[in-house]
């Protein structure tokens, strides 16, 4: 069997992924590198924070068809795209001593308005495979902000992508504490995006190649960004 690293990618989307995959593939050939190869089929909307019985996920096709391609990939392998945040808990049970996490953050308000101009959310009028099966809803199960339901009808498409911002880096703060033993690394994707090459090579190498007999030792940056802090992290916090 093979030991490559899996490195899945956590965010919320439009924060530079197809761009980070692309220079992978150009930086690193000996790097496996995908965005969204199964697109939202992961369906996080049936099953997010599933920590207790992810392998029910394996029901769909596509995911089982997957996994067994990972199982079989003898070279380090990095997947980025927003819908595998729901396969976290499936991954880190299928795969504890291979999977690292990269928790990829943006700014909330420009996060949000890029949402909004794909009308990317849960009940938005896209109606397409993404929103039926991966924008979180204050309906769906598992989601933080339940109370978000009540007053679902008088948010703006604004304030419900930041509902989606909110409930996606709530569930990147808890993921480390619930998926013992998996290293989780913690970046700003503005801070990605200005850095100078190498300290971006070096990201891919500390995340895929190196290090890969003790991946319990890549440290977790404790700093994600404004108004991140799992106590108080909600919707409110991006608004004007």
């Amino acid at each position: 069997m093979t030991c490559a690293p899996i490195v899945a990618f956590l965010s919320t989307g439009r924060c530079g992924t197809q761009w980070l995959t692309a220079g992978m593939r150009a930086l690193h050939p000996d790097v496996a590198a995908e965005h969204e190869p199964i697109g939202p089929l992961y369906k996080p909307r049936r099953y997010f924070r599933r920590y207790d019985d992810p392998v029910t996920m394996l029901d769909v096709p596509e995911v089982a068809r997957h996994v067994e391609r990972l199982r079989r990939e003898r070279r380090p392998y990095v997947e980025t795209g927003w819908p595998l945040f729901a396969a976290l808990p499936l991954f880190a049970e299928q795969f504890p001593n291979r999977l690292r996490v990269v928790h990829l953050t943006r700014h909330p308000v420009p996060s949000a308005l890029s949402h909004l101009a794909h009308n990317s959310y849960a009940g938005s009028p896209r109606a397409d495979a993404y929103t039926r099966w991966a924008t979180l809803g204050p309906s769906d199960p598992g989601v933080f902000q339940t109370e978000a339901g009540a007053r679902w009808g008088e948010l703006s498409p604004y304030e419900k992508c930041l509902f989606w911002w909110t409930e996606v880096h709530l569930y990147g703060l808890e993921a480390p504490g619930r998926l013992h033993g998996i290293p989780f690394l913690r970046v700003r994707s503005e801070d990605l995006l200005a850095s100078p090459l190498d300290r971006r090579r070096g990201l891919v190498h500390a995340a895929a190649v190196e290090d890969v007999d003790h991946p319990a030792e890549v440290a977790i940056d404790p700093f994600v960004g404004p108004g991140l802090d799992a106590g108080e992290l909600r919707l409110e916090d991006g608004r004007a």
